[in-house]
């Protein structure tokens, strides 16, 4: 049987089913999906402050990261203890680095300092959005972050961004045994963060490292960075790069520290690189929560004394430091 149109009605009812399925999987995902209602949420708190500084104070610090830099960087004590404005739009890595960074510059303005925080392995991997960076932009009313990118070229055309708007079988299973089991649906909890933005977690599991990377940034991060670079430069931004702190066993600290640096190399080429002299290998396993790059109270608050020390003095790396640490120096 066919359709007025020429088309068999079975092939257009299989083609209604698919768009149904489609529609059916993208409200979940953009309204119901555990995650996704955790990041719009955190999403909201984060631009109230970033908000409220920029009234209040004018120029402001924005922390852009990971989540390295959401559970690291306290933008609070920044503020209290260290007369510093600083706002946290750390978010989780799966973002990937495009929409981390395209997800940031609607706060930033003209005077401020913005800090990227970026884990090397965001920077070191292929820089194409991941499905939660997809998923969140759209919830959050930006399909711009990953269709058509302000700064960068990791974009996804729009039938492989509206694809990405299906919830994958690895979320689906996970969810019925989290159901089934009565745990919580989302590890983490919007009553944990603080209005800066900074997160923490009474979660603690057992920690591994460090945080393995390539060391070699590959050809996208390049133009991410230098597009970044422009931007800042064309709106009177500060922009600098603050390495992460990954848990470190001593016996493996200079092979780590001597990776990182060859890492900083590159990083120099589009911003200054603050001077943190652990070069991102921390050994205290007891200053970390529930992964090798989420600090809890006790470590957050050393990190961001040190980084605010690191702002103030503007201490930063010099080409032939790093490079002499790259060598093993």
């Amino acid at each position: 049987m066919h359709s007025e149109g020429g088309i068999p009605k079975r092939a257009a009812q299989l083609v209604l089913v698919a768009v149904l399925a489609w529609a059916a999987g993208a409200f979940y995902t953009l309204q119901l999906n555990p995650e996704v209602r955790y990041f719009k949420g955190t999403d909201q708190i984060k631009r109230a402050w970033a908000q409220k500084l920029t009234h209040e104070y004018g120029a402001k610090i924005v922390l852009c990261g990971g989540s390295s830099c959401e559970f690291s960087l306290d933008g609070e004590r920044l503020l209290q203890r260290h007369g510093l404005p600083a706002v946290n739009l750390g978010r989780g890595a799966g973002f990937g680095a495009s929409v981390l960074v395209q997800a940031a510059l609607p706060a930033v303005r003209p005077g401020d300092t913005l800090v990227l925080a970026l884990e090397p392995g965001l920077l070191t991997e292929p820089l194409e959005p991941p499905a939660l960076g997809v998923q969140v932009s759209f919830a959050l009313g930006h399909p711009e972050w990953v269709v058509a990118p302000r700064v960068g070229q990791a974009a996804l055309p729009w039938p492989s961004a509206l694809l990405a708007l299906r919830p994958g079988a690895y979320h689906v299973f996970t969810l019925v045994g989290k159901l089934l089991r009565g745990r919580p649906l989302y590890r983490y909890k919007l009553s944990d963060m603080r209005p800066s933005g900074f997160n923490q977690t009474p979660v603690r599991l057992p920690i591994t490292g460090p945080a393995g990377h390539t060391g070699r940034l590959v050809p996208e991060a390049h133009r991410l960075l230098a597009d970044l670079r422009d931007w800042c430069r064309t709106n009177q931004v500060r922009l600098v790069y603050s390495l992460p702190w990954s848990y470190t066993p001593p016996s493996a600290v200079p092979g780590y520290q001597q990776l990182n640096a060859r890492f900083l190399l590159q990083i120099i080429d589009y911003m200054p690189v603050l001077r943190d002299p652990r070069l991102g290998a921390c050994t205290v396993l007891e200053w970390f929560a529930d992964t090798g790059y989420h600090l809890n109270a006790e470590g957050s608050a050393q990190r961001t004394d040190e980084l605010a020390e690191q702002l103030k003095q503007g201490r930063v790396w010099t080409r032939d430091e790093l490079a002499q640490l790259a060598q093993g120096g």
